[in-house]
């Protein structure tokens, strides 16, 4: 009999000590079930441990984990803050008893011809792929560049050296297009994600332990894919926030771990983006990253003219009118994607007799109306009530305000009454194929006026989108967070580039504020202009790229326990011996401080010293006050 520490899914920085028989072979990374408390777990074997007379038995070995795998998952428990038992949980699959096979695709997309900085950015790769060696490339390419080419030629050398390759993407609402392209190109590659069945995820990660599985495309949660022979791991649009989880726990970025995974397996990672994050910008400057750019659109295609309106009260200017007007009546490139990054009919209700707002019961936000359903809806904690018609307080009519995606479908659907009109939001996109079928009807044209959040702003690569229209540009601009103007100018410029990738087309933004840099950089295609405005604030303010950055969040119902328990947090941490190596900011309220009926009060870590903030938090984990949550997140993206 050997003994075992084996992390278990609990959220504590420790493991249990398990027996086991010799002719199990446990290893490090050996997944297996044990018995816990009063049920069955599956853990995971993490060193040998010294013989415990009340040490419980392993119950199944189920198989070993790959070992680039497993010391992967050790950084990511230290760096991200999370115990090994809950980062094996979220990556390991529900194990099952059949496994649907891997399928073979027709194979019918040609090589296409690259131009000068396409074939200087694939024969760089190229280098690394072939002499075994981790390198980080950052390609760097103005919306229809021909990223994708590269990729795909980059991934034919792995493949016909015996290795897989993991293609990362933000979006479930990309995959579709991605898969047809490398099916197309290479015969096989399966998707995975969080809204496949139980099955098909259980499928996906046996085919590629098995070997079986060459090719993996997937969301963030894909970044654990357990390959034996991982060649190469893209991350496109890797600027994309979509990489960041932030519930449940492990609240990881699958791009930087895809980093952290292509040096401890030694492949090379690249990451795409027409407008790359400021931090990975930054680290290409600075020679951490290689930094390959391709400067024009392929087949020397003009970039859109971009056109700001200030439509006043108004949903459509006057300019935005014509151009819908004339880009669907014309022969060639007649279709148009319209941008609004807020979904729902309205965002406000409010009584102008007595000033009554509806607001959710159990957070400090408005409630959103939702004409599909007649309800309001709080977009943070899901509550619903009906609609609203007279005031509870005066018995005068409500006035909803503002306007979402479905109030804009009703317009354009009464303007444009005989055109197919499509809303792509998270409330139209509920069925785990709708994705796929509305791709494949723009595909076939049968789509006129496609209409969405931020889902259209990324990755659709089609040659007939005429026109472009923004509705509001301001709806992130002035938020409380230091990265509203990243975020944007980089939904700006991605959703720009959807127009005109088959001839010259044209792109209307709509903003109160056209005079913000953000949106004027955006306007201009100039993202190293926009970079260096930035790059000038973030210095001077002390915010990453140049200083890491941790965020902790303290909840409860009742805001007293949440003053007093954020006060004792400070405190600790003003003990600290390395007190002068770290700025906090706060206590304060969040931004949205009470959601689910729990107050929220944050406080912000800032260090230039490489892991000390996990150092420092890690010695907190296991604080604890009954009735309150507290939350630790590394390289935080959501202020709010």
């Amino acid at each position: 009999m050997r003994y075992y520490n084996i992390a278990v899914p609990i959220d504590k920085f420790i493991n249990f000590t398990y027996v086991a028989k010799e002719e199990m072979n446990l290893n490090e990374g050996s997944v297996v079930s044990v018995p816990f408390k009063s049920r069955t777990v599956t853990g995971v074997v993490i060193e040998e441990a010294k013989a415990y007379k009340g040490a419980k038995e392993v119950e199944e070995k189920i198989l070993d984990l790959p070992i680039n795998l497993y010391e992967l998952v050790l950084w990511v428990s230290d760096y991200y803050l999370c115990p090994l038992g809950i980062v094996y949980s979220f990556i390991l699959p529900p194990f099952m008893k059949r496994i649907k096979g891997v399928e073979e695709y027709q194979i019918i997309g040609k090589f296409l011809n690259l131009s000068t900085p396409q074939e200087k950015s694939y024969l760089r790769i190229k280098k690394a792929v072939e002499e075994d060696f981790h390198e980080t490339f950052l390609l760097f390419g103005v919306t229809g560049s021909g990223k994708t080419e590269v990729y795909l030629r980059v991934m034919e050398d792995v493949l016909k050296k015996g290795k897989s390759v993991l293609y990362l993407v933000p979006e479930i609402s990309i995959i579709p297009q991605v898969l047809e392209r490398v099916r197309g190109r290479f015969g096989m590659g399966e998707a995975y994600h969080y809204k496949l069945s139980k099955g098909m995820r259980y499928s996906y990660w046996m085919n590629i332990y098995n070997g079986e599985l060459k090719i993996g495309i997937g969301s963030r949660m894909s970044i654990f894919s357990p390959f034996h022979d991982l060649g190469l791991i893209i991350v496109d649009e890797e600027h994309s926030e979509s990489y960041k989880q932030e519930e449940p726990k492990p609240r990881f970025s699958a791009r930087d771990v895809a980093v952290m995974r292509g040096a401890i397996e030694r492949i090379p990672v690249i990451l795409g983006s027409a407008t790359p994050s400021l931090e990975s910008f930054y680290k290409a400057k600075s020679g951490e990253y290689i930094f390959l750019e391709l400067p024009e659109r392929v087949k020397g295609q003009e970039m859109p003219d971009v056109e700001i309106v200030d439509p006043g009260r108004n949903i459509f200017s006057a300019e935005m009118d014509k151009a819908i007007k004339e880009t669907i009546n014309k022969k060639d490139m007649p279709r148009v994607i319209l941008f609004l990054n807020r979904r729902g009919y309205a965002p406000y209700g409010k009584c102008y007799k007595c000033g009554w707002a509806a607001r959710c019961p159990n957070c400090d936000i408005s409630l959103n109306f939702h004409k599909a359903t007649n309800s309001l809806l709080c977009h943070h904690c899901g509550y619903k009530m009906d609609k609203v018609i007279n005031c509870p307080k005066c018995g005068k009519e409500v006035t909803y305000l503002g306007w979402g995606t479905q109030r804009i479908e009703e317009e354009i659907k009464t303007k444009y009454k005989e055109y197919n009109i499509q809303r792509m939001d998270t409330d139209s996109i509920s069925r785990r194929h709708d994705h796929e079928r509305i791709y494949n009807d723009l595909k076939r044209g049968e789509i006129q006026i496609l209409l969405g959040t931020q889902m259209v702003t990324k990755g659709l690569d089609l040659p007939d989108i005429g026109l472009v229209g923004v509705i509001s540009a301001d709806t992130a601009i002035n938020l409380p967070d230091f990265r509203a103007s990243e975020r944007t100018f980089q939904l700006l410029s991605q959703v720009a580039g959807r127009a005109g990738r088959g001839g010259k087309g044209k792109v209307i933004i709509q903003s109160n504020n056209p005079n913000h840099y953000a949106i004027r950089f955006a306007k201009e295609h100039n993202y190293e202009g926009f970079y260096d405005k930035e790059r000038e604030f973030r210095l001077s303010a002390k915010y990453p790229p140049f200083v890491n950055l941790a965020r902790i969040l303290i909840q409860s119902k009742e805001e007293e326990e949440v003053i007093k328990v954020a006060l004792k947090i400070k405190t600790k941490l003003n003990e600290s011996k390395e007190r002068e190596l770290f700025t906090i900011l706060g206590p304060v309220p969040c931004p949205i401080g009470w959601i689910e009926r729990n107050y929220r009060y944050h406080m912000l870590l800032k260090s230039e010293e490489e892991n000390l903030l996990q150092m420092l938090l890690k010695k907190l984990y296991s604080f604890r006050v009954g009735g309150v949550r507290i939350s630790f997140e590394i390289d935080p993206v959501n202020m709010l």
